[in-house]
């Protein structure tokens, strides 16, 4: 039986002490928002024992298991400006006063710092100012680590910073790795050369991995990360029937089964519009053929293991009857609810589809809505698409919370 707590109370003027079982008070911690339950912390050392304990953590996930988490899409380019387009903070897990994108730290102001990329409440930003620094942190929780120098600076002007990849057990988030990648090798390449810090080391190391496939172009500022792997676009592959390519590699895998995965996309003859993001856990790829028919397809990654990966085609929808017209095209999906797309329109902007209700929601209204950069972001996605780039496939970040959010981790040394 756990230790029983303390609690002064007031009754008809008199003070007395009422003592509550360690457990009772657990679950009715646990059913607060996370806001509120890291207050908590800071009643007493008994307290914060309490609440960082695995007993608790486990014992608030079940309790808000219903509940959506925070999330929103970012519309720009991590390592250039960025701004939420959409999503949802007001969910009983986390009890936040504002919206997700309002924490990260804007750009242009102390130090210039530049967003680089996001993974389960993580951010790792980079100063642009004289002595570069890498720093990964929590904006919600703000804190924030300062990585060690990067070896290879000033001897390869080739490295380029491409993304951040965690391990999740348990709801937690014990390691975080942040990858640069040394492009001189230029393209059509047959092995990646990356550079990795570890958050469990607190060294950076070096590593060359071989790919079973030519790699012609990989667009390394589009990375995305699921599942403790990053992917990368690789727009200008060609196969008989395939254009384009996801390049995936997982950075905690066994040293026996460290190999780059070339999976290329599914058959695109026909199309003219495609995006690629995450939903449910898994990578969606979407793409809009047939300019007269409209037609709508999810195709969700199944299997990276073969050859060619495995792409499980999910729905078929004909967009005339939600009302889109060849000026729409897909921007991302809800990262929870599978059946939610955000598709996008030079005029309206950003909508949101329901694919169970056929609903259509629009998500800018406001007045001034020609004067922001989501504006611009979605008005020079359209007309390059326009303009002819049918290899082009968009990418849009989601920065989204896990189920948990613990102390960022840091090596022992920092």
């Amino acid at each position: 039986m756990m230790e029983n707590r303390e609690v002064n109370g007031m009754k008809s003027g008199c003070k007395r002490r009422i003592e509550l079982p360690e457990e009772i008070l657990a679950e009715i911690v646990a059913r607060l928002p996370f806001r509120s339950v890291t207050r908590f912390k800071a009643v007493c050392k008994g307290w914060r024992s309490l609440i960082e304990s695995t007993y608790f953590r486990r014992l608030f996930v079940f309790a808000h298991r219903n509940s959506s988490s925070s999330w929103s899409l970012m519309c720009g380019t991590f390592g250039w400006s960025v701004q939420e387009m959409a999503g949802f903070y007001g969910c009983k897990r986390y009890g936040l006063p504002r919206r997700l994108g309002s924490y990260i730290p804007p750009h242009g102001l102390v130090d210039k710092y530049k967003i680089i990329a996001c993974a389960d409440g993580l951010v790792l930003l980079r100063t642009v100012t004289k002595g570069e620094k890498f720093i990964v942190g929590s904006p919600v929780l703000r804190q924030w680590v300062q990585l060690p120098p990067h070896p290879w600076k000033g001897i390869s002007s080739s490295v380029q910073v491409t993304g951040l990849v965690t391990r999740v057990v348990d709801s937690v988030v014990l390691e975080y790795k942040v990858v640069c990648m040394d492009n001189e090798l230029g393209f059509e390449v047959e092995s990646l050369i990356f550079e990795i810090y570890s958050s469990l080391t607190g060294r950076w190391t070096r590593k060359e991995v071989r790919c079973p496939r030519l790699i012609v172009s990989l667009s390394y500022q589009r990375c995305l990360s699921l599942n403790k792997m990053l992917h990368w676009l690789d727009n200008h592959y060609r196969s008989r029937s395939n254009v384009g390519a996801i390049v995936a590699y997982d950075f905690y895998a066994a040293d026996d089964q460290q190999q780059c995965r070339v999976i290329p996309f599914p058959d695109q003859k026909a199309c003219f519009r495609r995006a690629y993001t995450t939903s449910g856990g898994f990578l969606i790829y979407i793409d809009y053929i047939n300019k007269i028919n409209l037609l709508l397809r999810l195709w969700r990654l199944e299997e990276y293991t073969s050859d060619s990966g495995r792409w499980q085609l999910t729905q078929e929808i004909n967009l005339t009857s939600f009302g889109c017209d060849h000026r729409y095209f897909p921007v991302a999906m809800h990262p929870s609810e599978t059946h939610i797309i955000y598709m996008g329109n030079p005029d309206k902007a950003l909508v949101s589809i329901d694919l169970k209700t056929h609903k259509l929601t629009l998500h800018t209204k406001s007045s001034a809505y020609r004067d922001t950069m989501v504006y611009h972001y979605l008005r020079t996605v359209y007309l390059s698409v326009n303009a002819g780039f049918d290899h082009d496939v968009f990418y849009t970040p989601q920065f989204t919370l896990p189920t948990w959010m613990g102390s960022v981790p840091r090596a022992p040394s920092i």
